[in-house]
């Protein structure tokens, strides 16, 4: 099964490089997720990627942002 790839259509660019998912992406997200890529290598992320980023926003705690590295990647299993 292929992954699907690219962001979520509710990503907003803040920055050349810093792209930004809301917290209404996903419900229990405490703070926004922000991706540090260019636009060629945001658009090669998997799904999983966003997925993973967007998680890290749900937990308790976590301040300003969950912060996703252009070395962003998963590994299929």
């Amino acid at each position: 099964m292929e992954r699907k790839s690219g962001p979520p259509p509710e990503t907003k660019q803040i920055t050349n490089e810093i792209w930004e998912i809301p917290t209404s992406y996903k419900e229990g997200m405490n703070v926004p997720a922000r991706i540090y890529a260019s636009r060629k290598l945001l658009n090669a992320m998997d799904e999983g990627v966003f997925n993973q980023v967007t998680n890290v926003a749900c937990l308790p705690g976590i301040l300003k942002y969950a912060l996703c590295m252009p070395d962003g990647h998963i590994l299929a299993s």
